[in-house]
């Protein structure tokens, strides 16, 4: 899967090398600053959150959940 982080990451220390109109200046800022927000849990990590003893009382769902990759 494409890590489009990554992938933002590498766009903008590339594009940060050259002088940019004010135009796309603005651009590398708002990508700056959205890289410097934290990434979001993963959707396992939120469904795992959610997994209670109450929806998954004997354990299989958390189980399966686990068993995923992220």
């Amino acid at each position: 899967m494409t890590d489009f982080r990554a992938l933002c990451v590498e766009l903008h220390a590339a594009f940060n090398t050259y002088a940019v109109d004010m135009k796309h200046h603005d651009l590398l800022e708002r990508a700056r600053a959205a890289l410097a927000q934290p990434e979001p849990p993963s959707l396992k990590e939120q469904a795992l959150d959610r997994c209670n003893d109450y929806i998954d009382p004997d354990g299989i769902i958390r189980r399966a959940l686990e068993a995923l990759d992220d």
